[in-house]
């Protein structure tokens, strides 16, 4: 798939797990006031789609292509219960990635109870920096693919308030930031 194309997960009937083999997608989805709501940054060897754990029809999320290609495995939920029969290794590893998003969902939860969105951001940016941030003479440096925007959806903030913050941080000598690469000299101090 290429970079802009979309996965509807709720026009597909058969629910269906998909594996990343390359890539980088962003989930969202669309809320009642035709605002897109970014749920997560799904990044080579996660998982995603609609994992039916009980009855309950979840929501209406997407995903969107964010990189120049990527490469995508997909199995129909009855499949893949039948490949898991067949290699019990195989469900014990689905089984930690389920553990995995579940860790992540409860770290985005208590951030948002338990930190304002300076240190929202300042967690995003480090853990962005941890999973793919490339070791340069100046710090990290990551790639920038997302907008104020995107990165404001997915910390719970406006794109107004990421803006004022990037800058501040600019200005405090913790991150150096342009619209295609962020370097962070010091991680540590970021994460301070």
């Amino acid at each position: 798939m290429k970079k802009g194309q979309t996965i509807y997960f709720a026009n597909d009937d058969s629910k269906r797990l998909y594996f990343l083999i390359n890539g980088k997608i962003k989930i969202s989805e669309i809320d009642g006031l035709g605002n897109e709501m970014i749920k997560d940054i799904i990044l080579t060897g996660d998982l995603f789609g609609e994992i039916p754990i009980t009855n309950f029809q979840v929501s209406q999320e997407f995903a969107e292509i964010l990189s120049s290609e990527v490469i995508l495995c997909t199995f129909t939920m009855e499949e893949f219960e039948k490949l898991m029969h067949k290699h019990p290794s195989l469900a014990l590893s689905f089984s930690k990635k389920m553990g995995e998003k579940l860790r992540k969902l409860e770290h985005r939860y208590a951030n948002l109870v338990f930190k304002d969105v300076k240190a929202r951001l300042k967690d995003f940016l480090v853990d962005w920096a941890n999973k793919e941030g490339k070791p340069a003479d100046a710090g990290l440096v990551i790639r920038n693919y997302l907008t104020h925007n995107e990165i404001a959806s997915l910390i719970s903030s406006s794109r107004q308030t990421v803006t004022t913050l990037i800058n501040e941080l600019k200005e405090e000598g913790v991150i150096v930031y342009s619209r295609s690469l962020i370097t962070i000299p010091n991680i540590g101090a970021l994460a301070a």
